[in-house]
């Protein structure tokens, strides 16, 4: 069976009877942009509520991979496809670890388990009037983390909404600054700094280091922040190949305390600019 983006969110969450901190909504108007997110997750793609897709997504829906079908179409295709695998137990738990939300943009990372696979996925999505009108995603297959106190998902996830979500973007942007001009980051990062990335761990290096190589360069096109966390989506560029980077941060004292992020390869053949 051949894992395509949109295959595998739908596989991600089928273990998701019932995410925590979605809830189940008529009239979804009155609900924020992340709640409708969660709701997607818990009705759609959890319950397979294919009769509820139009409330959720536009017709035009856009998903930005060309090796998925767009619009609802390719909704209702990936929930036809659960529909007939098993259903998931009453008490499994949520793959969805944080759900990040500024203005019209909602960032959920999820850890999840299928076929005796591990991946970490970060979903991005775009609504415009509570509809979900676009998709991007980046999914990264995980070592065996057994034993380990740091892993790939783990670590702080409630967000602090007492910082302010501008401050913990512009020391981000600040830090990616310091990295583009070859300068020094240590001002910007916490001594107790967290990092979940296992190939930077195994590398010895810290976030700039991996960043700072000379054969390797970043392409940010957005960022987005909620309270001490912050998403950063970007091309990066290695070893003459392009993929996608998609990576959380968490801001504490004016520092970057936390890393987590996703990595996948763009596609040979699709142009890096229609990921994004």
């Amino acid at each position: 069976m051949k894992i395509t983006p949109i295959l595998a969110l739908g596989m991600c969450c089928i273990l998701m009877c019932a995410a925590q901190s979605a809830k189940s909504h008529t009239y979804m108007d009155t609900i924020t942009n992340k709640e409708k997110v969660l709701s997607f997750y818990k009705q759609i793609v959890g319950q397979r509520k294919i009769e509820l897709i139009p409330e959720f997504i536009i017709e035009n829906y856009k998903q930005h991979n060309p090796t998925v079908k767009q619009g609802r179409e390719g909704v209702t295709e990936m929930i036809n496809y659960l529909k007939k695998l098993p259903p998931p137990p009453e008490d499994a738990k949520s793959p969805i670890v944080r759900a990040i939300q500024e203005g019209d943009f909602v960032v959920t990372h999820l850890d999840v388990q299928f076929m005796g696979k591990r991946m970490a996925v970060i979903d991005l999505f775009k609504l415009k009037d509570g509809m979900l009108i676009e998709h991007w995603d980046a999914i990264q297959s995980l070592p065996d983390e057994s034993g380990k106190l740091v892993t790939a998902t783990n670590g702080t996830i409630d967000i602090d909404h007492s910082v302010s979500a501008e401050s913990s973007k512009l020391i981000v942007e600040r830090f990616y600054k310091a990295v583009v001009d070859r300068k020094p980051t240590d001002q910007f990062v916490d001594k107790a700094y967290v990092e979940h990335d296992a190939s930077l761990i195994a590398s010895g290096k810290r976030l700039a280091g991996y960043l700072a190589n000379s054969e390797m360069s970043v392409k940010i096109h957005r960022i987005i922040a909620e309270g001490d966390f912050v998403v950063v989506q970007s091309q990066l560029n290695k070893d003459d190949k392009a993929f996608m980077f998609y990576e959380i941060f968490r801001v504490a004292n004016n520092k970057i305390a936390e890393h987590w992020s996703v990595e996948q390869a763009i596609p040979d053949g699709v142009t890096a600019e229609d990921m994004f």
